[in-house]
């Protein structure tokens, strides 16, 4: 009795076990939902956020254990596509500023943060048609913005660069820390943070004899804005 009792008690574990599995793929299934259009553009870069934040636990980790093992200089390592993506959407951080100069030096790490800043940015500006090649672009128009550079009535030595927002997100959260706006143009390129973003509309000053300028007014620059 005790041999037979115990085999039932067994057979309900395995029913058990089964129940569990099925419920475990029941919801990988029901997680696995279809990207929107929009997002699966991105989505192999959103990829690189987990992994970058993984590496980034994995390497202060490894920095605390091995304090004496010998640090390799970032200009004799090979930067990681984790590592540019974060340059492209986090332009400003400390770690991206000394990545940048780089990136400039190395014609495959530049082609491949130009491909990433296309994935990740909402829209884009081309290269300019120029009546010469002295020709400066004081304005661009696009679907998705307006571009352009008018004179300080205060001070010629200064512009202001405005920008106009077309299509406005609903949510204004999206623009709650601006919006940057990569200039690339060969081997050099800036970008510009405009902080403040209200009803699609946002300015800054720069100096008009400044690279920027000549940078931003150059017909072969590219813009993309994130």
């Amino acid at each position: 009795m005790n041999k037979k009792q115990s085999g039932g008690v067994k057979g309900v574990g395995n029913a058990n076990v089964r129940s569990n599995a099925a419920d475990k793929e029941k919801g990988k299934n029901a997680s696995a939902v279809a990207l929107d259009p929009k997002q699966s553009a991105v989505f192999v870069v959103k990829q690189q956020y987990k992994q970058l934040a993984h590496v980034a636990l994995v390497t202060q980790a490894s920095e605390t254990l091995e304090s004496d093992k010998k640090v390799v200089p970032l200009q004799t390592r090979r930067i990681s596509f984790a590592e540019l993506v974060q340059c492209a959407c986090f332009p400003f951080a400390t770690k991206s500023q000394k990545r940048m100069h780089v990136i400039k030096r190395d014609i495959s790490l530049y082609t491949q943060y130009e491909w990433i800043l296309e994935k990740v940015s909402f829209a884009s500006s081309s290269e300019q048609v120029a009546a010469s090649t002295d020709s400066k672009i004081m304005s661009r128009t696009t679907d998705y913005f307006d571009f352009q550079i008018k004179p300080d009535n205060s001070n010629t030595e200064q512009v202001h660069l405005l920008l106009s927002l077309k299509q406005v997100q609903e949510n204004n959260s999206t623009y709650a820390k601006g919006v940057f706006l990569h200039c690339m143009l060969k081997d050099e390129f800036k970008v510009l943070h405009f902080a403040n973003v209200l009803d699609g509309q946002a300015q800054i000053i720069i100096e008009k004899d400044s690279e920027t300028y000549h940078l931003i007014t150059s017909p072969n620059t590219k813009l993309y804005l994130c």
